[in-house]
């Protein structure tokens, strides 16, 4: 969220996956943050259809996301705008699991982590291995050479399953359906089936990745033209009226879309995207 605000502050970076981890996993990122003496900051973004697993470290005694730090973490897909409070010195390396990517590697039920942070220890106790692994070595780019390595030898070939639902959520980011029933119909599966299948693979229902897709499109033509029309831009985005955007918009973003303009035009530098 908020493009146009400094990110002077941060180092942020990604790498894209070797073939043996790219059907599951998008890229690995990572940010790295010195405020030591400063205001702390807070960072949003708009939510993605994805699971993260991050390794994450702090300053002395610092809790993030509910757990002390340092800590190897497994972040299920928040269905409301993501936030988190930098201060002091840290950093956060992590995998960005395609939709149903994580799901499909982990053969764990995304649904049970929706809108949770939870350790990865809680989870897989060779994950948390991971991240030790991973905090014992100190040059950056070693750090990161060992959590694609590890990932990449728990990988497994992907099930057709998967396959097919990680193009359907494809399509659906790229070409926004109107409605569940026009997704299912083009996947061939009912109803029900879809629903049934978004929630265990990816984590939310059909129509939450419809409404996001439409809600980032939303953020940055309004980032770009904080002048727009509001309900010329509902409409031109599958939006019945200008109400039900502000009721996505709020829900999700926690602010409407006109004062999501009025901080793009001034740029301000407390709220960024990551």
């Amino acid at each position: 969220m908020h493009r146009g605000a400094d990110t002077a502050l941060y180092e942020v970076g990604r790498i894209e996956v070797a073939p043996a981890l790219q059907p599951f996993v998008e890229h690995l990122w990572w940010v790295r943050w010195d405020l030591r003496g400063q205001p702390a900051r807070t960072v949003m973004t708009i939510p993605f259809p994805s699971l993260h697993l991050t390794v994450e470290r702090g300053s002395p005694g610092q809790v993030r996301h509910g757990h002390q730090m340092p800590a190897t973490l497994v972040h299920g897909v928040p269905t409301r705008a993501f936030t988190v409070h930098l201060h002091g010195l840290g950093s956060v390396l992590g995998a960005k699991f395609h939709p149903g990517g994580w799901a499909a590697w982990s053969g764990l039920d995304a649904g049970a982590l929706t809108d949770r942070v939870v350790a990865a220890a809680d989870l897989d106790q060779r994950w948390d291995g991971i991240g030790r692994a991973v905090m014992a070595v100190e040059g950056h780019q070693e750090q990161v050479d060992l959590l694609h390595g590890h990932l990449t030898t728990l990988s497994a070939a992907p099930s057709e399953e998967y396959l097919q639902m990680r193009a359907l959520v494809q399509r659906m980011s790229t070409k926004p359906a109107h409605s569940v029933q026009d997704v299912a119909a083009g996947a061939g599966w009912s109803p029900r089936t879809l629903q049934r299948r978004f929630q265990r693979l990816v984590g939310v229902s059909p129509k939450w990745v419809l409404m996001r897709s439409r809600l980032q499109e939303a953020a940055l033509q309004l980032e770009q033209d904080p002048d727009a029309d509001l309900t010329e831009l509902a409409l031109s985005l599958g939006w019945y009226d200008q109400s039900h955007l502000n009721q996505d918009f709020r829900r999700v973003l926690g602010t409407t879309p006109g004062k999501y303009a009025e901080r793009a035009r001034s740029a301000d530098p407390a709220t960024t995207l990551a």
